[in-house]
């Protein structure tokens, strides 16, 4: 029994090991860190990737509703899918949902669960979907707004081959 419950402690410790995150406390404006100036960390060859993304969420914000400016209570922003990421990389969110509600500070982490090998040297657009959930929207009450960010990208890099 003891090897068993060993056996079941230490699987969940490797797999949990990869999809841990923490929100870096030093961002403090709404939106996704590291920004599209920083940019995502590179990856390189036969090294493991793991990169923290921080997601400021926010209470409110203003949309055009019926050609009128007002603003809306943020409810949540789900992350939905993550696309373009190199093969045997993947994503996990804290909460494990991907479900930020609006005034949170949570996190996703990029990883990958093989090392990326030569074959993968280059760059690969990155595509996070979202919904975002509004509520006291005048004349609706609540509604929906899908999004696709597709400016982040990650560089694998062969640095055995660099000159």
């Amino acid at each position: 029994m003891k090897k068993i419950l060993l056996t079941l402690t230490l699987a969940f410790v490797f797999i949990g090991a990869n999809a841990q995150c923490t929100p870096d406390l030093q961002y403090t404006i709404a939106g996704i860190s590291p920004d599209t100036a920083v940019g995502l960390a590179p990856a390189y060859v036969g090294q493991s990737y793991n990169q923290n993304i921080t997601i400021i969420t926010t209470t409110d914000t203003v949309v055009d509703v019926l050609g009128s400016m007002v603003q809306v209570t943020i409810d949540s922003i789900n992350l939905t899918n993550v696309t373009g990421l190199p093969l045997n990389f993947d994503y996990t969110c804290d909460p494990p949902s991907c479900g930020f509600p609006g005034g949170s500070i949570e996190c996703a982490v990029l990883y990958s669960t093989i090392d990326p090998n030569a074959s993968q040297v280059g760059v690969h657009n990155i595509i996070f979907e979202t919904t975002a959930y509004a509520s006291n929207v005048p004349f609706i009450g609540t509604m929906t707004q899908d999004d696709a960010i597709d400016y982040y990208y990650i560089e694998i890099i062969d640095n055995t081959t660099s000159t």
